[in-house]
């Protein structure tokens, strides 16, 4: 009887591990720019004549979930961590003046002139087409100096890193 009654409790437990395991899945929430976050592998232009070659950007939400604005960090060619105020809907940078160049906090700062992340409009390295960036930018150190910063999104596979 009491074999019975421990392969019963057995069954009911299992069945229990069974019939709750078998959830839905839960819906994933995003960020309000999550679509312009990412890894970027992006040259500096001026007039037209690449100055760099390709190296890592990022750009990342704030801590505000509902933020129209996103993080950007270039920590190479013209070192700057600044926050940039965003259309979302159109996926653009908005102009702005003075943004503040948080790198070692010296007081410099950024014109945004134009921007904007254009879907399936890139190709990485090895041929793969991911999302595009541009950027217009211009320097407080460097006034009257031009950037177009543009690149591709970084796909995270071997044969497309620089």
């Amino acid at each position: 009887m009491i074999r019975y009654f421990y392969k019963i409790s057995l069954l009911i437990l299992l069945s229990g591990f069974v019939f709750t395991s078998c959830s839905e899945k839960p819906d994933i929430e995003y960020t309000a720019t999550y679509k312009m976050a990412g890894e970027w592998f992006i040259r500096f232009y001026e007039k037209g004549n690449a100055v760099t070659n390709y190296h890592k950007i990022i750009s990342y939400n704030t801590a505000d979930p509902n933020s129209s604005q996103i993080w950007v960090d270039d920590l190479n060619f013209q070192p700057f961590k600044a926050k940039f105020e965003v259309d979302y809907a159109n996926l653009a940078f908005k102009p702005a003046t003075g943004v503040p160049n948080l790198v070692n906090n010296t007081g410099k700062t950024i014109k945004v002139i134009e921007g904007k992340v254009l879907p399936l409009a890139g190709k990485s390295k090895s041929g793969v087409v991911v999302d595009s960036i541009y950027m217009k930018l211009e320097f407080s150190e460097e006034p009257g100096t031009i950037y177009d910063v543009k690149g591709h999104q970084r796909t995270g596979f071997f044969e497309d890193e620089y």
